[in-house]
């Protein structure tokens, strides 16, 4: 089964995708404004320079993210591999005619900065070394003729170097916050969880049902609380072994959270073999039905092979004044009076 995927992790991947579309958007900004400032001459021969292949490579990264903008990663490794022999060929041409390399070097710190962010450390390493090596290829095959061009080339290449060592090293400090965040994350939402029976434990439920009756006040809404015990449990223990029972308390939970999940409710372990179902939305009437339908649902079928009754008690909100002390007060009163009427039933 596939891990879901977190808040961050959507949220990055929103960030890689905007930053690939504005990088793809500015350079096709850029070809078009240079070449109507400065028009490189006739169709099709003088456009055949490294930046309008370039041009069209961003053309393609934007159409392919408007088909799978979830593969933003996958689109932006294989745009910047293509750019590296365009990138290649432009230096050449730039050596070969005495160019300043003045747009070259801007758009390639640009590139390397964004490209860690689009690949991360390790695909953006990989990028950005072979950037590095490009360039150093390109300058021995073909040398600046004057010392300023050298110069130049140089410092261009100094920036680049730079820029790399500044990205990575912010790039790394967000991957492993990222990390760290989820590992905490991870281990919060453990520690809110029922070890045994996976649902979420007393602290969840008691921070949710305050939530869930402040929402009522606010909205007027209807708001039922189920208390349930399993039958004769310790029997359960006593006769069969603790294994046993614990196989009892996670089926119970199986079902509970089953057939409450379609109902927007909340099923967690109060402690021992009690269990709560938090249900906003539902007044007392629809309540009753449901708590009826759990238990029939557990009565009806064994559970680790043996025969397994619960009871339950239903409470609803009454109103402003109603605290959660009160609601669950009431709600176990009735699990209370449904033991006294001589258990597997619902009051």
């Amino acid at each position: 089964m596939s891990r879901p995927v977190t808040l961050l992790e959507n949220q990055l991947l929103r960030t890689r995708q905007q930053v690939l579309r504005l990088m793809a958007v500015s350079y096709l900004i850029y070809t078009f404004v240079s070449s109507f400032i400065a028009p490189p001459g006739a169709f099709p021969e003088a456009y055949q320079y490294g930046k309008y292949w370039a041009a069209l490579l961003c053309l393609a990264a934007l159409v392919a993210l408007s088909v799978v903008p979830r593969r933003v990663t996958v689109i932006a490794l294989a745009t910047y591999a293509a750019l590296l022999p365009i990138a290649l060929w432009e230096m050449q041409r730039q050596l070969s005619k005495d160019l300043l390399p003045y747009d070259a070097a801007l758009w390639l710190t640009c590139g390397v900065a964004l490209g860690f962010m689009l690949l991360g450390s390790r695909w953006g390493t990989v990028f950005t070394n072979g950037v590095l090596a490009l360039v150093l290829f390109a300058l021995v095959r073909t040398p600046p003729t004057t010392p300023s061009l050298m110069a130049a080339w140089f410092t261009g290449l100094l920036v680049v170097s730079v820029m790399a060592a500044i990205s990575y090293t912010v790039t790394r400090f967000i991957e492993s916050n990222l990390v760290m965040h989820e590992q905490d994350h991870a281990k919060l939402k453990a520690a809110r969880l029922d070890s045994l029976t996976g649902v979420p434990g007393r602290a969840a439920l008691e921070e949710e049902l305050n939530r869930g009756l402040e929402y009522a006040r606010k909205t007027g809404t209807p708001l039922s609380l189920l208390v349930g015990d399993i039958d004769h449990f310790k029997t359960v223990n006593d006769h069969h072994g603790h294994s046993t029972g614990d196989d009892v308390l996670r089926a119970v939970a199986k079902r509970l959270r089953r057939n409450v999940g379609s109902t927007g409710g909340m099923v967690g372990r109060w402690g021992g073999e009690e269990f709560v179902v938090l249900l906003p939305g539902l007044a007392k009437p629809d309540a009753l039905v449901l708590a009826e339908r759990l238990r029939r649902e557990i009565s009806d079928s064994q559970l680790a092979g043996l025969v397994i009754t619960t009871s339950f008690g239903v409470a609803s909100y009454r109103g402003p004044n109603d605290s959660a002390d009160q609601l669950f007060g009431r709600a176990d009163q009735a699990l209370y009076e449904a033991k006294r009427a001589g258990r597997n039933s619902v009051r």
